[in-house]
């Protein structure tokens, strides 16, 4: 994949495991199922050298290397859809790009040590419908720029680039050598927005609008000259929480004046409430004459016969769960056209008249959806009960429940090391001569884990050595619950005064909206409670207001 340098010197990162995963025309591809960190041979100690950072660094980068989402092909470049495959390497889509840059620069793009890989979602699946045989592909390929977890990467940068960018690429492969495929896009409101992890279940919201003219600009612009003509779908709510963002993004579009720019606000939760999914039909009437006229990419004998003219680009608040549903719908439109102009299905019928063509589909959607959303989130996608069975239901929406509080779990506690992998791999940090794992912990701050672990530790003895023997007895239960308070206030005081500090930051690249920090007597000792934190202790760093 390449090299990187950390404190020690460079690091070269193998790919020691492969595994086919299906074709794309005659070209294999392959999923990484094994990597290696291995350093090169070098025994210099350099200033400011410390043992236990390097071995961190190696750490996250090992974790940022374990997702079993890289693919990678030596015949075709899978950083480049069908249509672009003369174009040479997607920078955007080069997910090792950083990686494979000191190659590039000893012996050019072109060399055979340099294998682009792609981070995201590989299915190939064979059909058969009425005597015509083809494969059935779906590739996603997220994006390097920008990207992180959920709560931490959020919106567009000064250049335009956005969280959560993917690009997703449906494939009809005949065995007669013909292909057709359609693309579409999925990424982050390119505004200047965050939402900052405060403990509470519905974060805090940031907008700045005045900063976000020229980034939304730059970011239409960069997609209409990729894509020729673009159609921006807004799926958030028009009220309450998620009302400004719409109002932002609305007011940035109205002040793009290019033609080849579209914009199109449908309120997913209100015309989808109560279950009443089948009204997705409207959000397709209302794209129907753009996707008419923006089409799909055909060849044939090795003859180009169109090209796609335009793309959708999908977004929610995550660009997860509702992106999902509408791209899959928007998918299994376009294989309609595709078997109809190729004479595979009749006019009148569609992809529900095959009912194995249908599960195919929607199960291969299904798994794109949590490819991504663990990616992203840490969890599968929610509302792939629809996407699977095209309806609803009621385990669906209780899985969704579970997945909902995974994620404020992950968001608030796990994520930010997750960002530090990322930020490692990506090249977003660079390695220097610094201390970032360094504890910096206040002392009040220190006692409120100390006593979290003391309540947890008194529920568990409660749990195993009930009182009287009993769990429900009296004293069992009013000693349970005299802990649970004391647990209880202590998160509360944590979430009120000490997010900045408990959150799981990440330490690599500081995050603008953290908050800052009062530390009173830093210096005191707490025994025990010290040498627990020690491990995963958190570095505390001032941010200004202002966040990019």
């Amino acid at each position: 994949m390449g090299l990187i340098n950390l404190q020690r010197g460079p690091y070269v990162v193998l790919i020691t495991g492969r595994e086919a995963v299906g074709t794309i025309g005659s070209s294999t591809v392959y999923r990484v199922s094994a990597t290696r960190v291995v350093r090169v041979a070098d025994d210099r100690t350099p200033s400011g050298f410390d043992a236990a950072d390097e071995a961190t660094y190696v750490r996250l980068l090992e974790n940022a290397l374990q997702t079993p989402s890289f693919y990678f092909s030596y015949d075709m470049d899978l950083t480049c859809s069908l249509q672009r495959q003369d174009s040479g390497s997607n920078d955007v889509f080069f997910f090792n790009k950083y990686l494979a840059e000191p190659i590039i620069n000893a012996v050019g793009s072109q060399s055979v040590f340099v294998l682009p890989v792609i981070h995201g979602f590989f299915a190939c699946k064979p059909v058969e419908v009425r005597g015509t045989r083809f494969n059935y592909v779906l590739v996603t390929r997220r994006g390097r720029y920008r990207q992180g977890t959920r709560y931490l990467s959020r919106g567009a940068d000064a250049e335009g680039h956005v969280s959560n960018y993917a690009e997703t690429e449906q494939i009809v492969d005949f065995s007669s050598g013909d292909q057709m495929a359609y693309v579409q896009v999925r990424g982050s409101i390119p505004i200047m927005w965050a939402q900052v992890p405060n403990m509470h279940y519905v974060p805090e919201l940031r907008i700045d609008v005045n900063a976000s003219h020229e980034r939304f600009q730059t970011h239409m612009t960069r997609m209409i000259d990729e894509y020729n003509e673009v159609v921006a779908v807004n799926l958030i709510n028009k009220v309450k929480y998620e009302k400004p963002m719409g109002d932002a993004f609305a007011a940035l579009s109205a002040e793009m004046k290019s033609p080849q720019y579209h914009y199109v606000h449908f309120d997913f939760h209100k015309e989808c409430s109560r279950m009443r999914w089948d009204r997705i039909s409207l959000l397709m009437d209302e794209l129907s004459s753009l996707n008419t006229r923006f089409g799909y990419y055909e060849k044939k004998a090795s003859h180009v016969q169109r090209q796609q003219l335009g793309v959708v680009r999908t977004n929610c608040m995550d660009c997860l769960d509702r992106t999902n549903v509408v791209q899959s719908e928007l998918a299994r439109l376009a294989l309609e056209w595709q078997l109809r102009s190729s004479h595979v299905i009749e006019q009148t019928e569609s992809v529900s008249s095959f009912p194995l063509l249908r599960q195919m589909l929607n199960n291969v959607w299904a798994d794109n959806a949590d490819t991504v959303s663990c990616a992203y989130s840490g969890t599968g996608a929610l509302k792939t009960d629809f996407t699977r069975t095209g309806k609803r239901t009621y385990m669906g929406a209780l899985r969704d429940g579970r997945n909902s509080v995974e994620r404020y779990v992950r968001g608030n506690f796990f994520d930010g090391e997750r960002q530090d992998s990322i930020d490692l791999l990506l090249g977003a940090y660079r390695v220097r001569a610094s201390r970032p794992f360094a504890q910096t912990l206040s002392s009040e701050a220190r006692a409120l884990v100390g006593t979290i672990y003391v309540c947890l530790f008194m529920l568990a003895y409660a749990f195993f050595y009930p009182r009287n023997h009993s769990w429900f007895g009296v004293s069992n239960v009013a000693f349970v619950g005299a802990w649970c308070g004391v647990l209880c206030l202590v998160f509360c005081v944590v979430r009120a005064k000490h997010t900045a500090e408990l959150v799981n930051w990440p330490r690599l690249v500081a995050h603008p909206m953290r908050p800052q920090v009062i530390k009173t007597n830093a210096s005191i000792k707490l025994p025990i409670v010290d040498r627990w934190l020690e491990p995963s202790a958190q570095s505390v760093r001032p941010s200004g207001k202002k966040f990019a």
